[in-house]
């Protein structure tokens, strides 16, 4: 909540509710994304768009019941027609599931969400005896996960997904998948304000 007064304070348009699901750096003070939404949109009177844990209409009707004005995903694009993520990628995050994501860096102050593979059990293997930056650093390089992604190899980099994986069923168009999170999302409060008045659904 500090950041977003900070954010607002110095004349920010939005903030964004990034929880502990996201993938790549979130904080290091661990807040899911289920309490630290309506813990920002209490404390700012700016904009909050929520992101960790989006992936479908579900999540998007959560964040919105939660106080945000929108969401930002960014591991469920990666699974869509359109992303220029290898193929080998793509599939390898619909094959996985919620659990199969590892925080690493932690002993670095460089906390991050990646997908497990053989790379992060390296790095975790390193910081679990206390193996200092000079071993992590070249396992993190900027140009190992650049050829991963360009070249599908799942296993040789570490690829900043978060838990939101779980959610992730198929790849599609940003189109049908935009449209169907919408749709679904609007189905989900009318029939939550339904049953709110106790009407059923």
């Amino acid at each position: 909540m500090r950041h977003a007064r900070h954010a607002e304070e110095v004349g920010y348009d939005a903030v964004i509710a990034a929880g502990f699901e996201e993938g790549g750096h979130p904080l290091n003070d661990d807040v899911t994304t289920m309490l630290l939404t309506p813990r920002i949109c209490e404390s700012v009177k700016i904009p909050v768009i929520t992101a960790g844990g989006i992936a479908d209409g579900r999540s998007l009707a959560a964040a919105l019941v939660l106080g945000a004005e929108g969401v930002m995903m960014a591991s469920r694009f990666v699974a869509t027609k359109e992303c220029l993520a290898h193929p080998n990628i793509k599939e390898e995050i619909v094959r996985r599931q919620e659990n199969d994501t590892a925080l690493i860096c932690r002993t670095i102050d460089l906390q991050m969400r990646t997908l497990k593979n053989e790379l992060v059990s390296k790095v975790l293997e390193i910081e679990s005896r206390h193996g200092g930056l000079e071993e992590i650093l070249p396992l993190m390089s900027g140009a190992r996960s650049e050829r991963a992604w360009d070249k599908g190899d799942v296993g040789g980099a570490p690829l900043a997904v978060g838990q939101s994986i779980g959610l992730i069923k198929e790849i599609v168009s940003c189109r049908d998948l935009l449209d169907k999170m919408v749709e679904a999302a609007e189905e989900i409060l009318t029939n939550t304000q339904k049953r709110a008045r106790g009407q059923g659904s």
